[in-house]
């Protein structure tokens, strides 16, 4: 008789226990905003102008993931978001402050994602490890160097990034990439100019799992 209360003590408890863990099969789709922050000193552009290097600048879009769960603590996540636009500005010699070129870009990025937590923490934090495709179109050439465009990317990628389940479907989320995006100009005076974004991406969104 003790054994048979315990096992519907437990069977109750069960029941009313929030179902925030994910489970195998579940998809998680976030939308929010994703800021593109590249690193400092994008290329040396020193063999063209004396002293000088370029600057990218930052760009907010609209991002959206997509996660499907392969266990409880395992799952794939795909990064799409709206075209990001990055201006290159001079710093430094004689085009300190000048616009030389401008582009538009998307960097899809498939990674894969541990989850540590258990199925009773409305906290789901986790880590990710993936691939980054980056490729440019629309570019300006605002210096009349005689470019073509930039080269297409393809490097690693890292991420981290936290869910809270406000029940058992509804979630917000903070995330952040570190994304390996290195480039080159293609055709002019700056043919093969090596330029190294390698940008942190920082991510605010609400989510559903399905």
């Amino acid at each position: 008789m003790k054994l048979l209360k315990t096992l519907v003590a437990s069977a109750v408890v069960l029941a009313v226990m929030p179902a925030f863990a994910y489970e195998a099969g579940d998809i998680i789709v976030k939308a929010g905003v994703v800021n593109i922050n590249p690193v400092d000193g994008n290329a040396d552009t020193s063999a063209l102008v004396a002293g000088s290097e370029l600057n990218l600048s930052s760009d907010t879009q609209l991002g959206l993931t997509a996660v499907y769960m392969i266990s409880e603590q395992f799952g794939v996540e795909l990064l799409a978001a709206t075209p990001f636009t990055h201006t290159a500005e001079g710093d430094g010699g004689a085009i300190d402050g000048v616009d030389v070129l401008t582009t538009k870009h998307l960097p899809p990025t498939v990674s894969a994602q541990y989850y540590p937590m258990g199925a009773d923490s409305a906290i789901q934090p986790y880590v990710g490890l993936g691939l980054n495709y980056t490729f440019f179109w629309d570019e300006e050439d605002d210096a009349g160097l005689g470019s073509n465009g930039l080269k297409p990317s393809f490097g690693l990628a890292y991420s981290a990034g936290i869910d809270y389940m406000i029940n058992d479907q509804w979630l917000v989320n903070a995330s952040v990439w570190k994304v390996d995006i290195d480039t080159e100009v293609k055709g002019g005076a700056a043919d093969g100019l090596e330029v190294e974004i390698d940008p942190l991406a920082f991510m605010l969104a609400c989510g559903f799992k399905f």
